[in-house]
């Protein structure tokens, strides 16, 4: 019952967020870098802040995720990797925790039934020492996010509780497996990118790659 209470808690609390800082925070539909995802009763829209590449440039997201089920859902806002399969040519952003790493819970942001949340998220580009040289180098040619959610809460239903008023929650070995059993992954559409040589700069991408929510 208790564990109840703190879901409808927190799923009120999720739904304080103004209009305004969502429709700032979301994606633009009619940006060609978007890509779509859905599992069942979650969509995730993402847009790319860029679609050319270097190896120290880096790779920002912007991403708004739709909870169409009747339950909160929640995501690891604060964690996102990055890596690059050569054989595919694609780079993979992945965001949220699949598995927790460390002793710590991660920072986790409740999305309420029917409610619809956008982040930004960011990596830098996990490739080193390639050049376009030729039109057969193995290069990042697309690149695909992912995004992991949470969407039974109540056994975290006290940790997210703690969150809120603490810097670090540790999370207990015996909620790894319902944590992994609770996940769900949503594969976005790749995204098609073009990879230079010539080193980017910029001060906006650099501080969206550190991440973070709205």
């Amino acid at each position: 019952m208790r564990s109840s209470s703190r879901l409808v808690v927190l799923a009120v609390a999720a739904v304080v967020l103004t209009a305004a800082e969502a429709r700032a925070a979301g994606v633009d539909f009619k940006d060609p870098r978007r890509a779509l995802g859905r599992q069942d009763d979650i969509r995730v829209d993402a847009q790319l802040a860029q679609d050319t590449l270097s190896s120290s440039s880096p790779l920002s997201v912007t991403y708004q995720i739709q909870n169409l089920s009747n339950a909160p859902i929640a995501v690891a806002d604060r964690v996102c990797g990055a890596s690059f399969d050569s054989d595919t040519e694609t780079i993979t952003i992945s965001i949220g925790a699949e598995i927790p790493q460390g002793t710590a819970m991660p920072h986790l942001v409740v999305i309420a039934a029917g409610q619809t949340r956008a982040f930004r998220a960011g990596a830098m580009v996990p490739v080193a020492g390639v050049t376009a040289r030729s039109p057969w180098a193995r290069v990042p040619r697309t690149v695909q996010i992912t995004v992991n959610v949470l969407r039974d809460l109540k056994p975290f239903a006290t940790l997210i509780d703690q969150q809120a008023h603490a810097v670090s929650v540790p999370l207990p070995n015996d909620l790894l497996d319902q944590w992994a059993d609770s996940v769900s992954s949503v594969e976005l559409n790749t995204l098609p990118v073009r990879w230079t040589s010539s080193p980017r700069t910029g001060t906006a991408e650099a501080s969206a790659a550190r991440g973070g929510g709205f």
